[in-house]
């Protein structure tokens, strides 16, 4: 009976705030955790005329002295970037911290995406990679999604 109870305290937490990401391709470093706001399992809604907020938590493998989120987002086969204008400086979004940054440094950083009411009501997934001053990447992470009309 306790061992039941130390699992259902264990997972409960785990479904509730669950990691709504996957990984990306080619191995890239993925983030420790995700957390997208209103979101507990994937797809996401992401509703039009709205930002979508995110909390990404990762750790540095190098030395990073600055950073840009690239976010693509692929739709009924096609992949485009997604403008995130002054929001894709990742060190200006840094939550208790910022750059640079340390080898083995944990940090979180909150990302702002505007869903314009004019995005056709589709189901998408959005990539965000994290790349550092040379290009390459520092974190990323998929969200399935679905952009929907406020209710």
């Amino acid at each position: 009976m306790f061992r039941a109870l130390v699992l259902i305290a264990l997972v409960a937490p785990a479904a509730v705030y669950g990691n709504v990401s996957r990984a990306c391709t080619n191995g890239r470093p993925q983030p420790t955790h995700v957390n997208v706001h209103g979101c507990t399992a994937p797809p996401c809604n992401l509703v039009r005329g709205e930002d979508v907020i995110a909390d990404i938590d990762f750790t540095t493998n190098r030395a990073v002295t600055s950073m840009t989120t690239i976010a693509t987002a692929t739709a009924l086969g096609v992949v485009t970037n997604y403008p995130l204008g002054t929001n894709g400086i990742t060190c200006n979004f840094l939550q208790g911290s910022s750059c640079p940054l340390s080898v083995n440094e944990d940090v979180t950083y909150q990302l702002r995406m505007p869903i314009l009411s004019i995005y056709p009501l589709v189901s998408l997934s959005i990539e965000i990679d994290v790349v550092d001053q040379a290009n390459e990447s520092v974190t990323c992470f998929v969200v399935d999604a679905q952009v929907v009309t406020r209710t």
